[in-house]
């Protein structure tokens, strides 16, 4: 979440609040403060919120991880220069959408997307999407990649293994989805996926379980 005083002065950024409002009634909550050079993450934010911004650029940016839907509402940073009197003000409205299912089932034969999205506040793209998967006997295998080149601006994927020829990225690299949609479902398909999306140095992982049953009995 972006917060920048842009500012002709030559002063140094003195305090920084991040506070959350998420509803009428509800009271405001403290997200994070910045002061005397350290930063610290209130109540039920610790571990999941850091500044991101250079202060000495006056930048108070905020990213928040591990979004959970209580997580959604206005939150507003304020800014504070040594010696003014003066408070930089920005709102920054928060939507959260609910997160997809873990365990998905479905058919021999038919097709299934399995959803992997990063919702984070971090303005970065998307540098790398991994699926693996894990069944009941076999090691763990790769399923599918892709690959960003951001100087090229050209991504790159590629299905493996068992799992090539089926899957395809249904997702929006560009909204940070790393969603595949795999056909032809398989008994041996049954397991464990995990999606990793890389956003530079961040990471996201998620794991979807995937139970596979019979393909209906076809009537004759």
């Amino acid at each position: 979440m972006g917060c920048v005083f842009q500012s002709t002065e030559d002063k140094c950024i003195f305090k920084i609040d991040w506070i959350l409002s998420s509803g009428e009634h509800a009271k405001d909550e403290y997200v994070l403060y910045y002061y005397s050079n350290l930063s610290v993450p209130i109540g039920r934010f610790q571990n999941r919120v850091q500044l991101l911004g250079d202060i000495l650029s006056n930048d108070g940016s905020l990213l928040l991880q591990d979004v959970q839907e209580a997580d959604q509402g206005t939150y507003t940073c304020e800014i504070r220069l040594k010696g003014e009197s003066q408070v930089f003000k920005k709102a920054v409205v928060l939507h959260v959408l609910p997160e997809e299912p873990k365990e998905l089932m479905v058919r021999v034969g038919e097709m299934i997307r399995m959803g992997c999205v990063f919702q984070s506040t971090e303005v970065k793209h998307v540098t790398k999407v991994e699926w693996i998967f894990s069944g009941r006997r076999a090691k763990e295998e790769i399923v599918f990649r892709y690959y960003h080149k951001l100087k090229m601006s050209v991504g790159y994927s590629q299905s493996w293994g068992h799992f090539q020829n089926r899957v395809n990225l249904v997702g929006d690299i560009f909204r940070n989805d790393g969603s595949i949609m795999l056909q032809g479902v398989r008994e041996s398909d049954g397991g464990n996926y995990t999606c990793s999306i890389h956003l530079g140095n961040l990471v996201f992982k998620k794991t979807i379980v995937l139970h596979v049953s019979p393909e209906e009995p076809r009537e004759w």
